[in-house]
């Protein structure tokens, strides 16, 4: 994660970010077994991962696999976030469908996660400090 800070200096030689912005951008791997990818399905792929993270944007990592077997492709998607690992698997004899199939499961499993993120209790750290400080 890349973070550009934009500084500008007070009358009394302090200092304070003006902006802060952060620019994420998850490392995607795609690996092929016993086919090889063309690069229009490279594409296709990687336009697909931009925008799952339109529903989670701390993705750190995301790895696809996709196994060409007699009967159907096999396409395997493992995504980082967070302190936690996402997998999804599909089979479909079509390798679109069968990477369409992953890509909408990995939206319901971000959803889920994050709605889970949000709705986590936060403290306070000054509510904390305050009920320390009455016992």
């Amino acid at each position: 994660m890349l973070i550009k800070k934009l500084i500008h200096g007070l009358s009394n030689n302090s200092f304070y970010f003006t902006h802060l912005q952060k620019e994420n951008h998850m490392k995607i791997r795609i690996t092929s077994r016993h086919q090889k990818l063309a690069p229009k399905l490279r594409e296709y792929i990687e336009e697909k991962l931009d925008r799952v993270e339109r529903y989670y944007d701390r993705i750190i990592d995301c790895e696809v696999v996709i196994v060409k077997e007699k009967i159907a492709e096999k396409v395997e998607i493992s995504i980082k976030v967070y302190g936690k690992s996402l997998n999804v698997k599909a089979k479909d004899p079509d390798l679109t469908k069968a990477i369409d199939l992953c890509m909408d499961k990995l939206e319901v499993q971000l959803k889920k996660f994050k709605g889970k993120m949000k709705s986590r209790p936060h403290v306070r750290i000054s509510e904390v400090l305050a009920g320390t400080a009455e016992e």
